[in-house]
């Protein structure tokens, strides 16, 4: 009995582990909000720091911030990467985290802005929770008031817009958790009677003869399925189920088909007022990114 509980509390451990929460791991000092581009005043950086601290430490996923005078003609989701990772960002086993990123370089309409999920897995984390779809949203959010040179709120907005989707990516979790429970302790219940059933239909067989058949195949029989079958593997299988049905012994074949599909998938582009949003992607991390 101590047995059976054991292996049930374990199983439904193994389902709970993905929603017990991971706590956040410092970085190596670098504020959350840097800006290097100096497009904010000192105590609007302070707030919109506050308020990505805040999002950061609640939903265990880094949200930053980061401008630049020039981002030396570099990739900027590819540039957003080296910079979240070379500063120590990232929460949890996945180092989740998100970044907005505006390289200042070329005057208007030639400006980079990027918005970059990061995790070591594209399946989890900060990837999983912000696909494209997603980070192509925030981009058009923001698209406007970056355009207008209305830089804190464009900030702000983009800080709103990746709460909202932790918020909602958070309560899915928690709604599945009583199913996962529930799903488990059935689990448990059907192995640990399937197991109480086998063990009751143990008993001595005195002979091995409830594995045989009686068969009215004869020998001539046999012969004469593998003379006229003996040109195609078919048939040999064929004659082979005959030989061993004329000597008592019950048989079954299964047979597998593989079937396969190619599935080709080309990143799309949208539209973002009076510009476009290209996607990029390496190890990493992935995201969105366009001129204002």
């Amino acid at each position: 009995m101590k047995k059976r509980i054991l292996a049930l509390l374990t199983l439904m451990l193994l389902v709970l582990v993905p929603y017990i929460p991971t706590f956040a791991a410092s970085s190596n000092g670098t504020p959350r909000v840097t800006d290097d581009a100096d497009l904010l005043s000192d105590s609007e950086e302070k707030q919109l720091e506050e308020k990505l601290d805040k999002i950061s430490k609640k939903y265990k996923c880094d949200v930053i911030i980061i401008t630049k005078e020039s981002i030396d003609g570099k990739n900027p989701n590819r540039y957003a990467n080296d910079f979240f990772v070379d500063n120590g960002f990232g929460i949890g086993k996945q180092k989740s985290g998100m970044s907005l990123l505006l390289g200042m370089e070329g005057g208007p309409g030639n400006r980079d802005f990027a918005v970059t999920a990061h995790s070591k897995s594209a399946k989890k984390g900060a990837q999983k929770i912000f696909p494209y779809s997603k980070t192509d949203a925030i981009c058009e959010a923001l698209y406007d008031d970056l355009r207008n040179e209305n830089y804190y709120a464009a900030f702000d907005e983009y800080a709103n817009q990746v709460q909202n989707y932790l918020k909602k990516y958070q309560m899915k979790k928690i709604a599945s958790v009583p199913v996962s429970i529930l799903i488990a302790f059935v689990i448990a219940l059907i192995i640990m009677g399937s197991q109480k059933a086998t063990l009751k239909s143990v008993h001595t067989q005195p002979a091995a003869r409830s594995y045989l058949v009686n068969s009215n195949v004869t020998g001539d029989d046999m012969q004469t399925g593998i003379a006229n079958n003996s040109g195609n593997v078919a048939g040999k299988v064929a004659a082979g189920v005959a030989a061993g049905v004329a000597a008592g012994i019950i048989m079954s074949i299964c047979t597998d088909q593989f079937m396969y599909s190619n599935v080709k998938k080309t990143p799309k582009q949208t539209s973002s007022g009076g510009g476009s949003i290209s996607h990029s992607s390496g190890s990493g991390y992935h995201g969105s990114h366009g001129k204002f």
